[in-house]
């Protein structure tokens, strides 16, 4: 017997694919399928992903064939023929991609077949199966993303120009990842602070002829279970390396491992890496350090819960556990991660954690992840706008940092990289003391140990005395 979700935040693969194709700049999405599959991926994902918007492929302009009655009966081809020779006149693009809904997959409608005509009238066109059916948006992020390469001949030619220092970043999948325009924003500066060029391939920091130099990278960089599949086809057939990581780093001392990693890889000069290091490391020190007044009057030192997907949450727990000196309780992975990727994931924590008493759970469902947090009986929420109420009901400060996100406009916030920790720091602060209004003046809380005067006589954060 199937078991029910409550408040399911992984929607389904035609979603994913969605949102996904239009994400990339002169990229449309034409949907063979029902009609309210593109106004759920609307109001359902775009519209609860920091404010998100329709853009210009997406919302309720994006082009569908509007499956019906009709359809399901005699069949869908010579209705998706009519919507693809529509689609082109009214949506200028690149390139088009046809992506399936649940109900032509049932019918078995010859896609293939369809996307060929509109190849043959000299359109940039592929297909790519994606029923919801058969997974969530992660399941629909990997399957568009391996289903371009797959058919990326008949999209453009690869320059065939092999580029030693030119990275591509996979896994952080578009408004899945609320902050995935920052995220990804500050992961390039990042890697071009030591001198590598980077593929970022979805957003406005795109350059338009990314995709035709994926294939010339020296090596692909996976931050989610969800991107193994594509990074693995890539080493398969084109020869690219990869590596991985559970989630992107956040902070001086993420980064920095990731960066040492990543110049080892392209065969960087070592001394460059390191000063490019250790001039972002002296920039968070001087933040924090500024940071700290707040942290010891106002108790920043909590014991914390972390909701939301691996690829975001990982580095943001390990940062407020260190350097920054807070008590991780609960993390709750919500993406439906593989299992050996999980029995991976628990490694790596307990490596960078060794004698955490954190307990990582895997859970969506809204209703057991709000009794998660209500049994540790934490003092600091961080998480996606559902688990709210869990912080309402406690009293305690509540940090939105995961999808959805329903409160709040998201642009080019991103936590991700050197810079990405100070956005990180003003939520956090902010959240913290937005929830406790009443704190009095020179007021110091947990996370320090006091003289008699209640001055701060041992900091509470590792990595920034001096």
């Amino acid at each position: 017997m199937g078991e029910t979700t409550a408040g399911n935040r992984n929607s389904c693969m035609l979603h994913g694919a969605v949102q996904t194709i239009k994400s990339i700049e002169g990229a449309v999405p034409i949907i063979h399928s029902t009609l309210g599959c593109g106004v759920q991926q609307y109001a359902g994902v775009s519209s609860l992903s920091g404010g998100g918007g329709s853009g210009w492929t997406g919302g309720l302009g994006l082009p569908s064939t509007n499956f019906l009655e009709r359809q399901v009966v005699f069949g869908g081809s010579s209705r998706l023929r009519e919507q693809l020779k529509n689609a082109v006149k009214i949506k200028e693009g690149d390139f088009y991609v046809v992506l399936t809904g649940c109900t032509p997959e049932l019918v078995g409608d010859d896609v293939p077949a369809m996307t060929k005509e509109l190849q043959e009238q000299q359109y940039k066109a592929i297909h790519v199966s994606t029923p919801g059916f058969k997974g969530s948006v992660h399941n629909g992020y990997t399957a568009v993303v391996t289903g371009i390469l797959r058919q990326f001949d008949k999209l453009a030619e690869p320059s065939g120009s092999k580029n030693g220092r030119l990275v591509n970043l996979f896994g952080i999948i578009p408004e899945q990842d609320v902050f995935w325009r920052g995220n990804l924003k500050g992961l390039k500066d990042s890697l071009e602070g030591i001198g590598a060029a980077v593929n970022v391939l979805f957003g406005p920091d795109a350059d338009k002829g990314e995709w035709a130099t994926l294939f010339d990278a020296a090596l692909n960089v996976s931050f989610s279970p969800h991107s193994l599949p594509i990074c693995e086809w890539l080493e398969r057939n084109a020869g690219i390396p990869y590596v991985h990581f559970d989630g992107y780093p956040v902070g001086a001392l993420q980064t920095g491992e990731w960066l040492r990693c990543i110049g080892k890889q392209l065969d960087l000069e070592q001394e460059a890496v390191e000063a490019w290091i250790s001039l972002k490391e002296q920039k968070e020190r001087h933040y924090i350090l500024h940071f700290l007044d707040a942290y010891y009057k106002y108790g920043f030192q909590k014991k914390f819960a972390l909701v939301g997907e691996s690829a975001s949450v990982l580095g943001i727990a390990r940062f407020l556990t260190d350097p920054l000196g807070l008590l991780p309780s609960l993390i709750v992975l919500t993406d439906d991660i593989p299992e050996p990727s999980r029995s991976a994931i628990i490694r790596q924590w307990e490596e960078w954690q060794p004698g955490s008493e954190a307990e990582i759970v895997f859970e969506s469902d809204a209703k057991t992840i709000e009794e998660l947090v209500l049994y540790k009986e934490i003092e600091l929420l961080l998480g996606s706008s559902i688990e709210r109420r869990a912080a309402e009901r406690t009293g305690i400060p509540f940090v939105p940092v995961s999808f959805p996100v329903s409160d709040r406009i998201v642009l080019t916030k991103g936590y991700a990289g050197f810079d990405g920790v100070f956005t990180l720091l003003e939520d956090l602060g902010s959240g913290i003391l937005g929830a406790d209004s009443g704190h009095l003046p020179y007021q110091t809380g947990a996370g320090s140990e006091q003289n008699e005067q209640g001055a701060s006589q041992k900091p509470a954060l590792s990595g920034i005395e001096n």
